[in-house]
C-alpha cells in the first residue's frame, strides 16, 4: 500500500460540499497514473489562503482510467482515479501545524503544494497517521 496527497482547490471544486453529498468519487490524477494502486491511501489537502492543511482520509477504489468523455486537449479530469472518503480530520491537520512539526515540516508539498497527486514517502505517512489519528471521524459505512 503507497500513500498519496491529492490536493482540492476550493477555487474549483467545493470539497465539504461534495464529501456531504457523496463519500464516493473521482479525482483527476494526470500525473503517477501507472502507481497508483487500489487500496492505497491518499491524504486530502485543501489549498489556497484560507486554511490551507490536511482535511480527510480516502482510499483509492479503482486504478487510473481514461475518462472516455473527456476532450482530448485538456488534462483535468481526463485520467480519473475513483475514491471512498473515509474520514475527516477534526480539527484538520493545518499548514502552519504541518510546518512545525520537527518530521513533517521538511517534506515539501506542505510548503507550497503543486500539482494535484503527489506520493508520500513511507516516514512521512507513519507519522501522518500517527498525528491524525486521535483526530479521525468515520464516516458511516455506505
Amino acid at each position: 500500500m503507497a500513500d498519496w496527497i491529492f490536493q482540492g482547490n476550493p477555487k474549483q471544486h467545493d470539497l465539504h460540499a461534495a464529501v456531504a453529498s457523496s463519500r464516493r468519487q473521482w479525482w483527476s490524477t494526470p500525473r503517477y497514473r501507472d502507481r497508483t494502486a487500489a487500496g492505497d491511501r491518499v491524504w486530502l489537502q485543501i489549498v489556497g489562503r484560507d486554511h490551507p492543511g490536511i482535511y480527510y482520509v480516502a482510499t483509492i477504489m479503482s486504478p487510473t482510467y481514461e475518462h472516455p468523455g473527456q476532450p482530448s486537449g485538456g488534462t483535468h479530469g481526463r485520467w480519473r482515479t475513483d475514491i471512498r472518503f473515509d474520514y475527516r480530520i477534526t480539527p484538520p491537520m493545518l499548514r502552519l501545524e504541518l510546518l512545525g512539526d520537527p518530521q513533517l515540516g521538511s517534506f515539501r508539498p506542505f510548503r507550497g503544494f503543486q500539482g494535484s497527486t503527489v506520493p508520500v514517502p513511507p516516514d512521512i505517512s507513519a507519522v501522518l497517521w500517527e498525528r491524525a489519528a486521535p483526530r479521525l471521524e468515520a464516516f458511516d459505512a455506505v
